[in-house]
């Protein structure tokens, strides 16, 4: 028969951590990991009047800095909605789904998100003739140090 080896305690320690400081790295790198969807097989991509692409070209310069915000627009690409933060930090954080529901309240049509932050998340063209202006609405969102709660 053989001796049984004797493990210390801090062997184990270190065989356990580093599996966790692995597991916890490929966890970080993982979720920092940015994929952007692209259009399907044979999809082609989705064509916007030239008044959404105003809404667009305001909505990218209002969140140049913080990267933070939301665009959609309805499948005709005739009709927009777009929310933005002015600070690091604002209340909600969920911009994507508050863009596509004020977006389908104005159409009544189902959105398709078309840039979160300033990642696009749907392949799109301008078109090139003039049509009638469609609706096109924003919503700034509060950042936390102006919410009554911070101002006593």
């Amino acid at each position: 028969m053989t001796a049984s080896r004797k493990t210390t305690l801090f062997t184990k320690l270190r065989r356990h951590g580093t599996t966790a400081l692995l597991a916890g790295a490929v966890a970080l790198i993982s979720a920092c990991a940015q994929t952007r969807p692209a259009p399907a097989a044979g999809q082609d991509p989705l064509v916007i009047s030239q008044s959404t692409d105003a809404a667009l070209q305001q909505y990218l310069a209002k969140i140049y800095p913080n990267l933070r915000g939301a665009f959609a627009v309805s499948p005709d690409g005739q009709n927009s909605f777009y929310l933005f933060c002015p600070d690091i930090s604002c209340n909600p954080p969920l911009y994507g789904g508050l863009a596509k529901t004020q977006c389908y309240s104005l159409t009544g049509a189902e959105c398709i998100l078309l840039y979160v932050g300033r990642d696009p998340r749907y392949a799109y063209t301008v078109s090139p003739t003039k049509t009638p202006v469609g609706h096109h609405g924003y919503r700034r969102a509060t950042p936390l140090n102006e919410l009554p709660v911070f101002n006593d």
